[in-house]
């Protein structure tokens, strides 16, 4: 480390969170079952890709009877899923974007950038709407580590997280995620039919040249700063994400910690807040430059690029992120997401990352420290195309490990106190987790981590604080073996065995109650203000609040309601719901077990 070096951060909080890590754990061969002639497959790929052409002939090989039809979307108009005939038979889909060009070699402000990004969302809104159809994404990322000579997509992370939070929004439709790192197309071809015909739950998988591996997450405490570790407080730091909120607490570390200059790249000119913060990381013996400048836009970035040539680059820190437009929220859900939404979310965040890291490895500094979304990592229902955007971050940073500049994504969840955290719509969506048992994040917490990160070797963490029975609130927690390790699932159906004791004239009034005391809190309510006949839309429910009544129903019954089956219908009332679920309780002849559901 260069002379002045210092330990960034602030000393260890207590009731500190945990770290997830991915790891990959190797598995035996997939045993494929053919013969299911009752099958249709779609396969499609954004351009060309080997892969894909033979998975096609695969298909046909093993079974001749076997319905395939294969098309390259970024052909069509508008890259449109094509809709098979209605011949009886169930619809599987697989999307490859596994020889999309690099984004390196595109003009990142072009339309064409980012087209297959919003083909993958389209394909999923598509397959989520069908039913009995279910959908696979296969990538070529280098999740596994790039290996020497690998052509790497870190912006291919996207379709990881929007795949994960598609399976928490719609699992009936999810298939699964595949990375692809075998180097002969009919080989990586046979292993993914062999793995896609198994009828394998598990449904993140990197086929690789020694043999299939499955992903799981697992938990640890924050492990102390390596001592000696850190950047060097002589070195120039660039933050890029203005001069408030987090990015702000950031700033006011490292002057605490005895950076002697900062440069500020913020969208917003300076106003009387801003210059007021600027003045106060002054007074702490710090020079700090302020630079209106869009991390997301090419020329900008390379200009600055050129301009610091030969100065000495300590840290890079990427908070920049924009998430509205014309006053509005653009974080949406899989199905109602836009394209206009999605470019918003992609431009200061994914873009600003690959820029930046482009200018970390021109400029050679010692460390990028890019600021991530733990709904990138564990998905997030109704936030797919934020949590998309975010895991473009985390494939830069694997993508630069091992190289001269020290990379670190940190996928952080809810934070408190500041940024979205400290608006109403953050407040409002962290509350709604907190009830769940996801903590927030202090100030304190996340400086503590990102000083630990700093003097670690990792590319890729997730910090999340949760109280011990939370992950099993989740429904998704219980349904995808990637992160059974964290959570121990505690039974759901709470409510069932009372139900089961109830004559038929009873069953619908103690569903209601049940739901209407759970309802009742959300809203602030008295209980009996809760009118199960009113519209639940009138109540004044919004997708957050739908989206923890969605936790309740599983936790209370057992049964998996999905996101629209609330929010659809502007007429659904309480006891509608009430209706539904009892009569989906006695139709199900499964036995609930352990994690189980109807």
């Amino acid at each position: 480390m260069t002379t002045g070096s210092q330990q960034f951060g602030v000393d260890e909080v207590e009731d500190s969170p945990r770290i997830l890590t991915l790891h990959w754990e190797k598995t035996g061969a997939f045993e494929p079952r053919y013969g299911a002639a009752e099958t249709s497959w779609v396969v499609q790929s954004w351009g060309p890709s080997r892969c894909a052409d033979e998975f096609s002939s695969v298909l046909r090989a093993g079974d001749p009877q076997v319905s395939v039809i294969r098309e390259d979307v970024s052909a069509a108009s508008a890259g449109a899923s094509p809709v098979p005939g209605d011949d009886g038979r169930e619809q599987r889909y697989v999307f490859f974007i596994d020889e999309t060009p690099p984004l390196a070699d595109l003009d990142l402000t072009g339309k064409r950038a980012w087209a297959w990004a919003h083909a993958v969302v389209r394909a999923c809104q598509h397959v989520a709407s069908r039913p009995g159809a279910r959908l696979w994404i296969v990538t070529r990322t280098g999740l596994h580590g790039p290996r020497r000579g690998d052509t790497v997509r870190p912006e291919q992370d996207f379709a990881w997280a929007l795949g994960r939070c598609h399976a928490a929004e719609s699992p009936d439709s999810w298939g699964g995620l595949v990375d692809v790192s075998v180097d002969d197309p009919r080989t990586a071809s046979e292993m993914l039919a062999a793995y896609l015909l198994s009828g394998s739950s598990e449904d993140e998988v990197l086929l690789h040249n020694d043999g299939p591996f499955v992903a799981r997450l697992t938990a640890s405490m924050l492990p102390p700063p390596a001592s000696g570790q850190g950047i060097s407080m002589e070195r120039l730091h660039i933050v890029s994400g203005g001069v408030m909120g987090l990015s702000f607490e950031i700033e006011r570390c490292l002057a605490r910690s005895g950076a002697k200059r900062l440069l500020i790249l913020g969208r917003t000119p300076l106003d009387d807040d801003r210059k007021r913060n600027l003045r106060r990381l002054q007074s702490m013996g710090c020079t700090v430059d302020y630079e209106v400048l869009d991390v997301g836009d090419p020329e900008q970035v390379r200009r600055l690029t050129a301009r610091l040539r030969g100065e000495a680059i300590g840290g890079v820190f990427h908070l920049a992120s924009h998430w509205r437009a014309g006053g509005r929220s653009c974080v949406a859900s899989l199905q109602s997401a836009t394209p206009d939404q999605t470019q918003v979310l992609i431009g200061a965040k994914a873009n600003g990352a690959l820029l930046l890291s482009e200018l970390a490895e021109e400029l050679e500094a010692e460390a990028l420290v890019l600021f991530s979304s733990a709904a990138a990592t564990l998905g997030s229902p109704g936030q797919a195309n934020y949590a998309a955007a975010n895991a473009v971050l985390d494939g830069v940073a694997r993508r630069l490990h091992g190289g001269r500049v020290r990379p670190v994504s940190i996928a952080w969840g809810p934070v408190g106190e500041v940024g979205f955290g400290a608006t109403r719509e953050g407040a409002d969506l962290h509350e709604s987790w907190e009830r769940l048992g996801l903590r927030r994040l202090t100030v304190d917490q996340v400086l503590s981590t990102v000083s630990m990160a700093l003097s670690q070797d990792e590319p890729n963490l997730a910090v999340v604080a949760w109280d011990d029975s939370a992950l099993a609130a989740l429904p998704w927690f219980r349904e995808r073996p990637v992160l059974e390790p964290l959570a121990d699932v505690e039974p759901v159906g709470l409510s069932l065995e009372h139900l089961s004791e109830l004559e038929d004239g009873r069953r619908l009034e103690f569903i209601v109650e049940v739901i209407q005391g759970h309802l009742a809190a959300m809203l602030s309510r008295a209980p009996a203000d809760v009118d199960p006949d009113q519209p639940l839309l009138d109540m004044g429910i919004d997708s957050l609040i739908a989206l923890e009544l969605l936790f309740i129903v599983d936790r209370e019954f057992a049964v998996r309601l999905e996101l629209h089956e609330v929010l659809v219908d502007t007429d659904a009332t309480l006891m509608m719901m009430a209706e539904k679920l009892d009569e989906r309780i006695r139709s199900s002849d499964q036995p609930i077990l352990e994690g189980g559901r109807r």
